[in-house]
């Protein structure tokens, strides 16, 4: 079916998608199915709203939340470069491996001084 090195990452993946479906079905099947009318009013952290419900969002909010994705990803590609790092050292490899962490770093690095420099991290403007 799959080589046995995949067969970790198949049981984690069977393990989160029964996780998830389980607590939906549980929330459906346990949950109360009572109807209120302040079910239907927006809440949000414990407060009532109080601005219009199609209030448009700042710009920045986006621009910080696609920033917040674009390092979230960055995290994700160096775990298993820094992991691979040792084996790849080994094998006489360790300059190359080096340089191409550190040109992704840089390119990202030069993203974040551009974000800092237009402005886009103060929330005060």
């Amino acid at each position: 079916m799959f080589p046995s090195d995949y067969l970790g990452i198949f049981i984690l993946l069977l393990l989160g998608i029964c996780t998830g479906v389980g607590a939906i079905l549980a929330g459906k099947l346990l949950g109360a199915h009572r109807y209120y009318p302040n079910k239907d009013s927006p809440y949000e952290c414990g407060i009532p709203s109080e601005g219009a419900e199609n209030q448009r969002f700042s710009v920045k909010f986006y621009l910080v939340a696609v920033s917040f994705i674009l390092f979230d990803i960055e995290t994700v590609f160096l775990i298993p470069w820094a992991l691979s790092a040792h084996s790849l050292i080994n094998a006489k490899q360790g300059l190359f491996i080096w340089t191409v962490g550190m040109v992704f770093l840089g390119i990202l690095t030069l993203g974040l001084v551009y974000e800092w420099k237009k402005g886009l991290l103060d929330w005060n403007q």
